[in-house]
């Protein structure tokens, strides 16, 4: 009995680790067209973070998802933050570190995959910032997000600094860097540019080692009552344009439109309509065809009637997310 007693006192004065929680979330997708066709897509994801002694923070997260069209196939990701900075390892943004000095964006975004806003790769990425000064750093192994070495391997470095309203940065990708990485290109390439915000207008200039010239953009923004404006003038190819409209009926119905001379000054029109848990929209798309949905929102589970004018497909989306 006694060693007992004295077993359990020992353990209780020794410090336990603190166990950090994980959140486990995911979604179901259906999609069923009327050409017969049915789509079903899956994703699972845990994630979980931790606040250390030393005041740092750690995540760890990985995804397993059923859908060839997503670039964060089967992926994970941990990071460690502090007043150094964030440190993360595992599936990054591919050309994350390049566009955060390129102000001006004189390099197009890297995207990947159908359904995707941004191409993933494995690699280690470092981000931190002082004094206006803001440093990015990474190294893109030659694995894509689903492990398969299809890839070139690639280092990325920028740096930005901010002062009275104007951003001065500057963007660097290695030689090795290749269309299916970033930046598609098989040379070394730098970006330069400046940002500068007064009021309601952004203008920035900035040049890539690889373009015959220098971009030049200028934004401005508009707020009246129900009406916003936003209108984008660029100096390439030929001096494009860009004017965005959106208006407020009432707080159930919205209308907007985008006039874009890069496509032959063609006219986006939308009219969206909501109420309670249902949102409906009709839009007038560049091609001149007509597209319609119905969504309704219940919760954990969507469903979303939709026309497309442009194949005259109409399809039927369930969701369920937990």
């Amino acid at each position: 009995m006694n060693k007992t007693l004295i077993a359990l006192a020992i353990a209780a004065a020794l410090p336990v680790a603190a166990q950090a929680d994980a959140t486990i979330s995911g979604s179901v997708t259906t999609k069923y067209s009327n050409s017969g066709a049915i789509d079903t897509d899956s994703r699972l994801s845990v994630a979980s973070s931790e606040v250390l002694a030393n005041g740092m923070t750690a995540t760890a997260g990985f995804s397993i998802t059923a859908d060839a069209d997503d670039d964060t196939e089967n992926s994970g990701t941990a990071s460690l933050a502090g007043d150094f900075g964030t440190l993360t390892v595992g599936s990054i943004d591919a050309d994350s570190a390049f566009q955060a000095g390129d102000v001006a964006g004189t390099v197009a975004d890297t995207t990947e995959g159908s359904s995707s806003t941004a191409s993933s790769v494995y690699g280690i990425h470092y981000a931190g910032s002082v004094a206006g000064l803001s440093v990015a750093v990474q190294a893109n192994a030659d694995t894509g997000a689903d492990g398969v070495a299809t890839i070139d391997k690639s280092t990325q470095m920028s740096a930005t600094y901010d002062f009275n309203g104007v951003t001065v940065g500057y963007a660097y990708a290695s030689g090795d860097s290749d269309s299916a990485t970033a930046l598609g290109v098989n040379a070394a390439q730098t970006a330069f540019g400046a940002s500068y915000s007064f009021g309601d207008l952004v203008v920035t200039a900035g040049k890539s080692s690889v373009a015959d010239e220098a971009r030049v953009s200028a934004t401005y923004t508009m707020v009246v009552d129900a009406l916003t404006v936003v209108a984008q003038m660029d100096n390439e190819p030929t001096g494009d344009y860009q004017i965005d409209l959106t208006y407020a009926l009432s707080d159930a119905v919205s209308l907007s439109s985008e006039i874009d001379s890069t496509a032959g000054k063609q006219t986006t029109l939308v009219a969206t309509y909501t109420s309670g848990d249902m949102t409906a929209s009709v839009s007038k798309t560049d091609d001149g065809t007509t597209d319609a949905s119905v969504a309704l929102d219940f919760g954990n589970a969507d469903l979303t009637l939709a026309r497309n004018g442009g194949d005259e497909a109409t399809s039927v989306t369930y969701k369920v997310a937990f």
